[in-house]
C-alpha cells in the first residue's frame, strides 16, 4: 500500500495543500514550479486578469497532454504496421521456399 503525504505547493501566489502518494512527491511540486514558470511567461507576454493567467497555463497543460496521447497512438500504429510488414515478410519468405 502507498503512503501519503501532506504536501503544500504555492501556483499563482497561492498556498495549497494536499495529500500526495509518497512516491509521487517529487511530481506534484515539479507539476508546480511548471504552472508557474507558464504563468510567468504568460505575464511577461500580456497583461491579464491572474484567473488568465490560470487558465492559459491550465489550457497548455492540456495540448501538451493531448499531444503526448496523439505521440502514442502513433506510434502504437506505427508498432502494428511494423508487425504487418513483418508478417507479409515472412509470408513472402514462406511462399518462395
Amino acid at each position: 500500500m502507498s503512503r501519503t503525504r501532506r504536501i503544500t505547493v504555492k501556483i499563482a501566489g497561492k498556498e495549497y495543500a494536499m495529500t500526495v502518494p509518497q512516491d509521487d512527491e517529487e511530481k506534484y511540486r515539479r507539476a508546480a514550479r511548471e504552472i508557474n514558470e507558464l504563468i510567468s511567461a504568460y505575464k511577461g507576454s500580456f497583461v491579464a486578469e491572474p484567473e488568465d493567467y490560470l487558465a492559459m497555463a491550465a489550457m497548455q497543460v492540456a495540448v501538451n497532454k493531448v499531444n503526448l496521447e496523439m505521440d502514442q497512438a502513433l506510434s502504437d500504429q506505427i508498432d502494428a504496421l511494423d508487425e504487418i510488414g513483418r508478417e507479409i515478410d515472412s509470408y513472402l519468405n514462406d511462399i518462395k521456399q
